[in-house]
């Protein structure tokens, strides 16, 4: 499975997630279930991307303007946001942001690891982790930016990950895997302090629908394969205004 595999996966699953939020009635929990594929996946591409790319800089302009770009749409459609004047670019941000935060962080990292100790060189990535938290609140907030910044730095060098398991590649899927659990805790704590009965079964589903994105990344095969680029990109502005649409007309 190549790169252009996990993007078409992730871009239907993000869809889809986004259907439920729009159209909760609808499309009921489920959706947002399967959505919880989504972001992993986008996680681990960006990771792999900025441990690639030859121009960072270049990557985290494009990363920001589609962040501004795809805000007003994305309040319209997600936020309720009936105007320009309700448009919110400091407040419930769209994933770029985070994309934008996490590859900052990322590269600030580098740059500084280069002269510095990594403990210095990683107080950044809690600056921008606070960043998404605090001022943007962007979608996924710190743990986005935490999410990414880790996944560049486990070794997921050596593809595909099913072939040839050693303790490396073992140590890279079980923390992905726990950082895909991560964001679900609410469903373990839950269950702990007011019963398993109490939580509703689909929320449970959450756990291994999530993991199948830890599953679809260990069967990549560190190629990139046809180059959309700007179709991912573009993409998500486009699917939230056909969104907005649809729900404003029905």
């Amino acid at each position: 499975m190549n790169g252009f595999a996990l993007k078409i996966i992730a871009l239907i699953t993000m869809i889809i997630d986004h259907m439920g939020v729009v159209f909760p009635e609808t499309f009921g929990f489920e959706f947002r279930v399967i959505g919880r594929i989504a972001f992993p996946i986008y996680v681990f591409l960006i990771a792999q991307g900025f441990r690639h790319t030859k121009n960072p800089i270049k990557f985290l302009a494009r990363l920001f303007a589609f962040a501004i770009i795809s805000e007003p749409v994305f309040d319209w459609a997600l936020r309720g946001a009936n105007s320009l004047g309700d448009v919110n670019f400091f407040a419930n941000t769209n994933i770029f942001y985070t994309l934008f935060l996490g590859g900052a962080a990322i590269t600030a990292y580098k740059k500084i690891r280069e002269k510095l100790h990594w403990v210095v060189a990683a107080l950044p990535v809690l600056v921008f982790a606070w960043l998404a938290e605090y001022i943007f609140t962007s979608d996924y907030g710190a743990y986005g930016v935490i999410f990414i910044f880790v996944m560049y730095l486990l070794p997921f060098d050596n593809f595909p990950l099913y072939k040839g398991i050693d303790s490396y590649k073992r140590f890279a899927i079980i923390s992905m895997a726990l950082l895909c659990l991560w964001q679900h805790e609410w469903v373990f704590t839950d269950a702990l302090f007011y019963g398993i009965a109490d939580v509703p079964p689909i929320a449970w589903m959450l756990i291994p629908v999530t993991l199948i994105s830890v599953l679809l990344v260990a069967f990549y095969n560190g190629k990139r394969g046809p180059n959309f680029k700007w179709l991912f990109y573009w993409s998500y502005p486009v699917h939230l205004v056909v969104l907005a649409v649809l729900f404003n007309l029905y």
